[in-house]
């Protein structure tokens, strides 16, 4: 599977019907901007994602990263953004832990399931369906910001933008050892251990991690804006 996301700003907004079904809506003002820039359709690329959740459920476990739990304590209740939330599992545990959160995601199908995890566990997620290369990022609103096995370089600019003074961002993602990656994860979100502590020099660094994860290497970073 490849992973592109030139995708389309699409569906922004999830609602419930009585029956508990979501029902998306997409501008079409939205869809026809991206057949202009990249020429296919937004069904076509959104399916890439859906097709990677459609056959399995919890893809990337029940457990929320144990990199959070480890270091959750240092960080400042509030509101917490988790983009490429997934089928919301971190999400869910920020929520049982106090936070406002709001969870982003390309695939309808995960954030519908993010959504279903929270309510089954009594807390509240607010799933947005959305491309992240379009999104609209507040300015200075989030106090935590959580990011698990995806990275996008021209978005970390992005995510520390919405982190209020004195407010934490934690990034989780898989390390790029030059050796052949394992794990559900594309290899085009492989980072290098140099790559992720550059991004975050203008940041306060509590805590950097190297290890493996379920056979997987990965590196961790949590962060604080001054």
């Amino acid at each position: 599977m490849t992973a592109r996301f030139a995708l389309s700003i699409f569906c922004l907004s999830l609602a419930c019907s009585g029956s508990g079904t979501p029902a998306w809506s997409a501008p079409p003002s939205a869809l026809s901007g991206y057949e202009a820039v990249t020429g296919d359709s937004p069904d076509e690329d959104r399916s890439i994602w859906d097709s990677f959740y459609e056959h399995k459920s919890n893809v990337f476990g029940k457990e929320a990263v144990g990199f959070l739990k480890e270091n959750l304590h240092r960080v400042r209740k509030g509101r917490a953004f988790v983009p490429a939330m997934g089928e919301g599992r971190n999400a869910v545990y920020l929520a049982r832990h106090g936070f406002q959160v709001d969870g982003v995601d390309l695939s309808p199908i995960a954030v519908d399931r993010a959504v279903e995890l929270a309510r089954s566990q009594h807390v509240s997620v607010k799933g947005i369906v959305a491309d992240l290369t379009n999104y609209a990022y507040p300015l200075q609103a989030y106090d935590f910001v959580f990011v698990s096995l995806f990275y996008m370089e021209q978005l970390i600019p992005k995510f520390k933008q919405v982190v209020k003074p004195g407010g934490h961002i934690m990034v989780y993602v898989k390390a790029d050892t030059g050796k052949p990656s394992a794990g559900n994860t594309p290899d085009d979100f492989l980072v290098k251990n140099s790559t992720l502590k550059a991004a975050f020099k203008d940041f306060q660094t509590l805590s950097f991690k190297e290890y493996r994860d379920h056979g997987v290497d990965v590196i961790a970073i949590l962060a604080r804006r001054p």
